[in-house]
C-alpha cells in the first residue's frame, strides 16, 4: 500500500500488515492511490543544415 507523509510529501511502499495498520491510525500519514505514470516520449525535430551551394564556380 502506498502511504503519503502529510509533513514531508514523501511517498513510502508498505507491504508489512502491521506496519500498515499502524499508518492507517496515523493521522500523519495517509494512504493514496498510486497513478501509473505513462512516459511521453518527445522527439526534437532538428533542421537539416542548410548546404551551401557555391555561386561562381569556374571550370
Amino acid at each position: 500500500m502506498l502511504f503519503l507523509n502529510k509533513k514531508t510529501g514523501l511517498e513510502w511502499e508498505i507491504s508489512d500488515q502491521e506496519h500498515i495498520k499502524r499508518l492507517l491510525r496515523d493521522s500523519d500519514y495517509e494512504l493514496i492511490e498510486k497513478v501509473k505514470e505513462e512516459a511521453v516520449i518527445v522527439e526534437e525535430v532538428k533542421p537539416e543544415p542548410k548546404k551551401e551551394v557555391p555561386k561562381n564556380i569556374k571550370k
